[in-house]
């Protein structure tokens, strides 16, 4: 169940254009697996600007799973990332000046065939899990992002917050990281809210939220947010 709502309304102009503004943009993200959640090391990234005929970026994830590709020329790109014979195709990435764009990958391991995504479809806000190897057998975690509707862009200092099946007064906060991340981990079995705010500046503070969220003992929920900073 999704709830959304303008708490706290504010005026105000915009400021003047900073000057030094940046040139070029990256795409970063993190690259997991669909079963386990557990990260892919050693998966090989290429990049290629969209009808560029030039060789691509290329680099490889981190044993955290993690990658970025920066210093990006603005315009929409294609990535192919490869690990263990499966390929994920990404399309139609947009890439901004000053701007990150974050671009997460799920190897389905074992899966014959590509996986092709196209990045400027509507994405549905769904909910998938993992069963982590980190995760305790009596425990859960629950995590996830903040994405802003419209642009996709990670929103960055968003304020989390978990309320779980003993109430309000047992809630516990996490703010978004750089890349839009949030993370619980030792939660309680049980049913679920996740509520994110962010203020946007000059206009208001926006809050989302979704319900509903069983988890299971050993398992992992990962929870997509999105809150629409254009209204």
């Amino acid at each position: 169940m999704w709830v959304a709502l303008t708490l706290l309304s504010c005026g105000g102009s915009s400021g003047s254009a900073r000057r030094g503004q940046p040139t070029t943009g990256a795409i970063a993200g993190l690259a997991r697996d669909q079963d386990s959640g557990d990260p892919v090391g050693a998966a090989r990234i290429r990049l290629r600007a969209t009808g560029e005929l030039t060789q691509p970026r290329s680099t490889t994830t981190s044993d955290r799973g993690l990658y970025d590709l920066d210093a990006l020329p603005p315009g929409t790109y294609s990535l192919i990332a490869e690990f263990a014979e499966q390929s994920i195709e990404v399309v139609n990435i947009p890439v901004e000046a000053g701007e990150m764009t974050m671009v997460d990958l799920t190897f389905v391991l074992g899966r014959v065939g590509p996986i092709r995504i196209d990045y400027s479809a509507p994405e549905p806000p769904a909910i998938t899990r993992y069963r982590p190897s980190d995760v305790k057998a009596n425990v859960a975690r629950i995590e996830g992002t903040v994405s802003e509707t419209v642009t996709k862009r990670r929103v960055e200092g968003a304020v989390v917050t978990l309320i779980g099946p003993l109430g309000p007064e047992y809630s516990e906060q996490a703010v978004t990281d750089p890349s839009g991340r949030f993370r619980f981990d030792g939660a309680i079995p049980g049913e679920y809210t996740v509520s994110a705010s962010y203020t946007v500046a000059n206009r208001a503070l926006i809050e989302v939220r979704r319900s509903n969220i069983v988890v299971v003992a050993g398992e992992a929920a990962s929870v997509p947010m999105w809150i629409d900073t254009t209204r």
